[in-house]
């Protein structure tokens, strides 16, 4: 590992190892900012027929070296540190989700302060994580029997056992579960946090080769205990990515290896904090990886075995059948569950036809869905206050701008608080990038984060209210800095786009009708967007959305509206707002 000082950098590369495609970014100063420069992109090399990551790797700097004309690498090595000539590079760093997640079994027992932070921790180390809370004050016998029998299939590696207050029915049951997961055979380590006569007991819960060593809450802080085992986590992470391959290609980094899903979290938090918005970033690439924070606190998560991107992985099949309700285009359940099916086999078929597309842009809503339950279940009111939604490089690989802002849009089915939700895409996949340079150098992140990272789509405002389709919702105009004005009228069921270029901001003026309302504002108050809040535009424009937020409910004809949602979104409609000076 090479340690680099902070003066000493002038470039570096970025290495992203995903389970089906690696990234290698090139960064540099450029003109008193560090900047990126150029992106590789290729398979990852450590299946078949190579069976050997530095093959990929090679063929990433060498595509590195055509796009920028310079030459980083001696012998198929990076040159480091950077030479006067301006070739190599000053540092790498690398993130990776290549590794198998650690399975991890929380089993919880009465109401702890651990268990928050604890949750959270896990979802960073890249841990698929089976949960359990055991039932207090009331009889059911069945309840460890069938929680045992989850646990066979999950095979957990790592159990961790919390012991909270009020535990005194719920502790039985739990110790029968850790028992009935000692006998499976994948557990070889387990954390017991409890104190008193509870945690002598709950490690003789644990049986056969297991070891168990515990941790008292009366000692430590939650944090403390939260961190320690993420920790742990993590260094069991690079364990598994330490084959002889993957240590060849980093044993020249400048710090270790952190998962995407953790290096995309620092950054949402980032967002949150300094700019003061309440965000929410989407990722659906080796895994599912949703996140969310506000200005002091944040949460995510993560189903490292849910994909999109390459083999269609983790989706149930009821999932897939409630596909049917976001495709422009009539289909059976039979025939999506057949094309998700052709597609796994086929892993890395890049959708080209319209129908593909639709189908992946279907898929990726239950996906997105799945993850935001998740946050609603630990944020009950996180999605409400929501004011900014990004969407990571999937979204910007169906060359659409306007669906991936649709499919953002219906992803986060709510009414927001302040009734307008701001759109965006991490097209470079450079969030990533930008959390993995924060954990040797902020001021660097920050710098790449705000001149290279975000595609603005536009904003979309909600209009909340009575669901009467067809109906007038909301009438209103919008003013241009150019001094131009256009009005429009939005009818209850449907969406209107307002042209508005990128970087342009615009005053919003908003007449909803009696039974309708802006946001979570008053019904029929009139609502201005400007001064702090001014509309800002994007490569789709402004989207006002009068739909109902039960959009996945299923009804006659349902295919046509979608068909005409998106085609008002991508402009396949003809626009009926003009300007107007």
């Amino acid at each position: 590992m090479v340690d680099v000082k902070e003066e000493s950098i002038e470039s570096l590369v970025v290495a992203d190892f995903g389970r089906g495609l690696s990234r290698a970014y090139l960064l540099e100063q450029v003109a008193g900012s560090f900047r990126f420069v150029a992106k590789a992109e290729g398979r990852t090399t450590t299946d078949l027929p190579h069976e050997d990551l530095t093959i990929g790797w090679q063929h990433l700097l060498r595509q590195l070296e055509w796009l920028t004309g310079r030459e980083l690498t001696t012998r198929d090595r990076l040159t480091m540190p950077q030479v006067n000539s301006g070739d190599g590079v000053d540092a790498l760093l690398v993130c990776s989700t290549l590794a198998e997640p650690v399975r991890v079994a929380v089993l919880e027992a009465g109401t702890s302060p651990v268990t928050g932070p604890l949750l959270d921790s896990l979802k960073r180390a890249n841990t698929r994580v089976f949960h359990v809370a055991a039932p207090s004050g009331r009889k059911d016998g069945g309840w460890a029997a069938s929680q045992m029998e989850a646990l066979r299939s999950f095979l957990p590696e790592m159990a961790i056992m919390v012991v909270g207050g009020n535990s005194a029915e719920a502790l039985p049951r739990i110790h029968q579960v850790a028992k009935g997961a000692s006998l499976v055979g994948s557990l070889l380590r387990a954390v017991v946090i409890a104190e008193g006569p509870a945690q002598e007991q709950s490690v003789g819960a644990f049986q056969g080769k297991t070891k168990v060593r515990t941790v008292s809450p009366a000692v430590r802080l939650p944090n403390e205990i939260a961190n320690e085992i993420e920790r742990e986590l993590m260094e069991a992470f690079r364990a598994r990515l330490n084959t002889p391959d993957f240590a060849e290609v980093t044993k020249d980094a400048s710090r270790g290896v952190i998962s995407r899903a953790h290096a995309v979290d620092l950054v949402n938090r980032f967002i949150a904090r300094a700019f003061s918005r309440r965000v929410l970033t989407i990722g659906i690439d080796d895994g599912m990886h949703v996140h969310w924070a506000n200005g002091d606190q944040g949460t995510m998560a993560t189903a490292p075995n849910v994909d999109l991107a390459g083999f269609i992985t983790g989706l149930g099949s009821r999932e897939v059948a409630e596909a049917t309700l976001w495709l422009p285009f009539e289909a059976t359940e039979d025939e999506l569950i057949t094309w998700v099916l052709n597609r796994s086999i086929r892993p890395w078929t890049l959708p080209d036809s319209p129908r593909d597309k639709a189908i992946e842009q279907a898929l990726a809503r239950q996906i997105i869905r799945r993850g935001l339950a998740e946050i609603s279940r630990s944020q009950p009111m996180a999605l409400n206050g929501v004011d900014l939604v990004i969407g990571g490089p999937i979204f910007a690989r169906w060359n659409q701008p306007g669906a991936a802002a649709l499919a953002l849009l219906d992803s986060v089915d709510v009414v927001p608080n302040d009734g307008v939700l701001d759109l965006a895409i991490d097209q470079d996949g450079l969030m990533a990038v930008a959390g993995t340079i924060g954990t040797i150098e902020p001021a660097l992140a920050s710098s790449v984060f705000e001149f290279d990272t975000l595609i603005h789509l536009g904003s979309a405002v909600i209009i909340g209210g009575s669901t009467h389709d067809g109906e007038l919702a909301c009438r209103g105009e919008i003013h241009y800095e150019t001094g131009e004005m256009a009005q429009f009228t939005v009818l209850a069921g449907g969406l209107e786009v307002l042209p508005l270029r990128a970087g342009e901001t615009a005053t919003l003026v908003l007449r909803p009708e009696r039974k309708y309302s802006v946001g979570g504002h008053p019904t029929g108050k009139t609502v201005t967007l400007a001064d702090e809040r001014k509309i800002i535009g994007g490569s789709v424009g402004v989207i006002i959305d009068a739909r109902s937020r039960s959009l996945s409910t299923p009804g006659s004809g349902r295919h046509v509206k979608v068909k005409q949602w998106l085609d008002a979104v991508t402009g396949a409609k003809a626009p009926t707002i003009r300007r107007q000076s």
